[in-house]
């Protein structure tokens, strides 16, 4: 564990070349650009305000805490990840230990003990930092420890969960000799890792008495359909996009033919990407990069055929011709959605996230690109997130008293999330895509809550 006394200062806090929030990392030389455009960091380091990290800003909004130094002191915890290591293989349970160390690493700043049998990660989508240790089980003090596929022997600070076919459970384990899928892997991820971040911030239990020990996921089959010929464009290439892209990393050996795909976003790489963005890595120079650009040469290096068009999606806007008439978006604006979907493609997939970690909440869509279905679905008045009282703490005081209350309006306007989130969210969107190829052409809205866990997801066919 590190001191308080480490964090930059308070209030603030240093994001590294690597964009970790929290300066007891190593901190790294100063990034290079690819892209030609000059990161807005200086050396490397580019201060912020505690509350801009999107975790933090999530705890200070649900009331879990009153102070970003508090929120900041919460996420100082070492976590153990436990696994069966005779379900710790690429077929089974690994890309769910990929993914929620993935998770972790970004939601805490404590290291990360994975025992699983492993000394060191199996084929993944993007390398785990150095905080992600492969070890042998050793007894760790004021840790969260997680089970995945197998039962604790102490109950205490401990969290369970396991994945079979399209079958998630949380707190047990399934009586079975299936195995899981990437789809119910990255589900289940998303599932504990939310759960390890609410125990650790004291956040209460939403609607518990809905609750249920497992879910299925939509779709349930381990052969998988092959991809449209034209390949899967993806818009927005950010905390959605970038979980969509990691799942496909896991699904692909088993897809009958090497994925192409399309990447199209405006934006470059910011340091505080690092906390929801699963495809950064801290080995890698990504600070003021493209993200299309970035993400393409990653692709390319798996073996895909990629492409990357960073442009800007405005009215107007349409898809090249010779790319994919099928979109998977991750954009959380409801004009440019709608922007997207008159872009000419025959059919899209979308999924939107919550903003508040009382109620944290993910949405999905499987629909045709038709313009009046998007006005109806995504109406020009965007209802945002879910309104929250005002409340008055010393440090919404002091953030009211800053000069023309800017800081009071920085604070309410960053977008918490976690990157739990993206996981859930990509299982059901990948979950509807699949569907989709193997010839169920239903237009879809889903949505699921991810805490508490786990509450049944709703899934509606929605009328022609």
């Amino acid at each position: 564990m590190v001191s308080r006394r480490s964090l930059v200062r308070p209030g603030t806090v240093a994001y590294c070349r690597h964009g970790h929030p929290y300066p007891h990392v190593q901190r790294m030389g100063a990034p290079v650009c690819r892209s030609g455009k000059s990161a807005r960091t200086h050396h490397g380091v580019h201060p912020l305000e505690t509350y801009e990290n999107r975790i933090v800003n999530g705890l200070l909004k649900a009331e879990a805490v009153d102070d970003p130094d508090r929120a900041a002191g919460l996420l100082l915890r070492d976590i153990e990840i436990v696994a069966d290591p005779r379900r710790a293989t690429d077929d089974d349970l690994w890309p769910a230990i990929w993914a929620l160390a993935s998770v972790l690493e970004r939601q805490f700043s404590g290291n990360i003990y994975i025992t699983a049998g492993l000394t060191s990660p199996l084929r993944q989508p993007a390398q785990l930092s150095s905080r992600c240790r492969f070890v042998r089980h050793t007894p760790l003090q004021n840790a969260i420890t997680i089970h995945l596929g197998c039962l604790p022997s102490s109950p205490d600070l401990t969290l369970c969960g396991d994945a079979r076919r399209a079958t998630v459970h949380y707190g047990s384990v399934i009586e079975s000799s299936e195995r899981a899928t990437p789809l119910s892997c990255f589900a289940l991820a998303g599932y504990l890792g939310f759960a390890a971040l609410a125990l650790a911030a004291g956040i209460p239990i939403y609607r518990e008495e809905f609750a249920v020990p497992q879910i299925s996921l939509p779709f349930q089959c381990f052969e998988l359909p092959r991809l449209p010929k034209g390949g899967l464009q993806f818009i927005g290439l950010g905390h959605l996009g970038q979980a969509y892209i990691a799942l496909l990393f896991f699904l692909a050996p088993v897809i009958p033919q090497v994925p192409r795909i399309q990447l199209v976003d405006k934006d470059f790489f910011e340091s505080p990407n690092w906390s929801t963005q699963i495809l950064i890595e801290t080995q890698s120079q990504w600070i003021g990069c493209a993200k299309a650009d970035y993400l393409r040469e990653r692709a390319q290096t798996w073996g895909w055929e990629a492409e990357s068009e960073r442009t800007e999606i405005t009215w107007g806007w349409h898809r090249s011709e010779r790319h994919s008439e099928f979109a998977v978006m991750g954009l959380d604006k409801f004009d440019v959605r709608r922007m997207a979907i008159a872009g000419g493609y025959s059919w899209v997939f979308d999924a939107g996230l919550g903003d508040s970690f009382l109620h944290p909440r993910v949405s999905w869509h499987s629909i045709p690109a038709n313009n009046s279905l998007a006005r109806r679905l995504f109406p020009s008045t965007d209802p945002g997130g879910m309104p929250r009282p005002q409340t008055t703490t010393p440090f919404i005081d002091r953030l009211r008293a800053t000069p023309g209350a800017c800081g009071l309006l920085i604070y309410e306007g960053i977008q918490a999330s976690a990157p739990s989130l993206g996981m859930v969210a990509s299982a059901f969107v990948w979950s509807e895509i699949l569907r989709f190829l193997s010839g169920e052409k239903q237009q879809i809205q889903g949505s699921a809550t991810i805490w508490s866990p786990i509450l049944p997801p709703l899934r509606n066919v929605l009328e022609s």
